[in-house]
């Protein structure tokens, strides 16, 4: 479910790209100037969410920005962003902008956005933007009439006294009336159900929200044929590693007594690497005994 949120996340950077840095940086009339290819900034095995190369004033600066749906727990966030920022600076040497964007209401309470030391004649700080949507005044936000920011609105701060019910039905209803074609509005409508469903009980959004209407949005059609590929990719893998299950139970069976051979089966069946079960076919037609099977099971 990540990678939805991280892909349409993405396409609305890409689209609204300068509305959505206008609104992070808090600088009007900024030029966004290249998409950075995020493929190209891999850095430790991590892959950076958004990275884009901005002109303010004329100059120009690299405006980073990562999207959270929860904290960041194996790593610390402000770890990631030692490593992301150095290698930005380093690659581009101009000054980045870094952002950690927190979906979730309870996520980033406590990142401060600070790393520093100080010793033995050594200093270093680091600094970043963090960015709770749910502290953000979503009402304020609505306003703008910026289409680019609307699906991030239900997960920002309703006005005092509205409940969820109404303060969604007045995202949507933004949504609905905001002066955009109709494959726009589609796939706006798509991507705020998609963020609201975060918090948000997702029939909220189905009650109001055409399917559809829904389902003419590029990001619908994007993520369906994404799921689509997945679950292909994961059938053939699946068919794989049966039929690699059962030419090596037949060997053993060539070979050995049937009863003892169907002991293995729920041991073989629970082993998801295929590379491993390629290997145990292999070595089925050439071993001596079933106990030496058995050792290499574990292995």
């Amino acid at each position: 479910m990540a990678q939805e949120y991280d892909k349409i996340t993405k396409y609305l950077l890409s689209d609204y790209a300068t509305e959505i840095s206008q609104f992070i940086l808090g600088i009007q009339g900024i030029e966004v100037i290249e998409n950075i290819d995020t493929e190209q900034q891999l850095v430790l095995g991590q892959r950076t969410d958004s990275v884009k190369r901005i002109r303010i004033n004329n100059s120009e600066i690299i405006l980073h920005i990562e999207f959270q749906l929860h904290d960041s727990t194996r790593i610390p966030m402000w770890a990631r962003n030692a490593t992301y920022q150095g290698h930005l600076i380093g690659k581009h040497q101009i000054p980045v902008y870094s952002n950690v964007i927190y979906f979730h209401p309870n996520a980033g309470r406590n990142d401060t956005g600070l790393y520093h030391y100080s010793s033995h004649g050594y200093e270093y700080t680091l600094r970043y933007k963090v960015i709770r949507l749910i502290d953000i005044d979503g009402q304020a936000v609505l306003e703008m009439q910026a289409p680019g920011l609307l699906p991030f609105t239900p997960l920002m701060k309703p006005p005092t006294g509205m409940n969820i019910s109404q303060w969604v039905q007045e995202c949507v209803n933004a949504v609905s009336t905001a002066p955009v074609d109709q494959q726009t509005q589609a796939d706006l409508l798509c991507a705020i159900s998609l963020f609201g469903s975060i918090v948000h009980d997702a029939q909220l959004f189905q009650r109001i929200i055409s399917e559809k209407l829904m389902q003419e949005s590029k990001y619908y059609q994007l993520l369906r044929e994404e799921f689509i590929a997945q679950g292909l990719e994961q059938g053939l893998e699946q068919g794989t590693r049966e039929t690699t299950i059962k030419n090596t139970l037949a060997l053993l069976k060539d070979k050995f007594a049937t009863d003892a051979v169907n002991d293995l089966i729920p041991v073989l069946q629970g082993i998801t690497d295929l590379q491993h079960l390629e290997q145990l076919h292999l070595a089925a037609a050439q071993v001596q005994s079933l106990d030496a099977f058995k050792l290499m099971l574990d292995e």
